[in-house]
């Protein structure tokens, strides 16, 4: 089943990523507080909350879930401990489930369900929280002219999420 939600431009996902570092008063160069943000989830949409779960709890292959209805994040244990551990990948899984519930909880962005095939990128909830997720963990006020490896390294991200966010700058 797909579904759709309002359209966002990666442009409107950068400027909400700034308002929300600004709020949390993160300087550009501060590396976004994955594991703190998720442990401070009711802050941002009232009752939500997460749970760390076996990896058997959550479909083959999955390493987090967001049950928008009930406001809950659900993340694999192995995910939620590499993630406090400072692992690039698994903090990026962290803030990508954070920013659905964000989105869709905190500030009500309108999801669909959606009957065609295909849904454009900027109507995608999937592409959406990736957006912003990387926006979030890799501020473009700050990253701009660095290469990968020191964008990787000063955000906390893996070396592949770091180029895929310069390549958007």
């Amino acid at each position: 089943m797909k579904y759709s939600v309002e359209a966002k431009s990666r442009k409107d996902l950068r400027l909400l990523a700034h308002h929300i570092r600004d709020r949390l008063r993160l300087k550009p160069s501060d590396a976004f507080p994955a594991v703190e943000m998720l442990e401070l989830l009711d802050i941002w949409v009232p009752d939500a909350f997460f749970e760390i779960v076996e990896e058997d709890e959550l479909g083959k292959g999955a390493h987090a879930e967001t049950e928008i209805t009930k406001s809950i994040i659900r993340i694999r244990e192995d995910i939620y401990d590499r993630a406090c551990a400072g692992n690039g990948r698994d903090r990026m899984t962290v803030v990508h489930e954070i920013a659905h519930l964000i989105m869709l909880r905190g500030l009500g962005f309108r999801l669909t369900r959606s009957f065609r095939d295909k849904v454009k990128a900027y109507s995608d909830p999937e592409w959406q929280a990736k957006c912003l997720a990387g926006e979030l963990m890799m501020d473009s006020r700050y990253i701009a002219g660095m290469t990968s490896a020191e964008v990787a390294r000063k955000c906390g991200v893996s070396e592949e999420a770091a180029k895929l966010q310069l390549s958007k700058i």
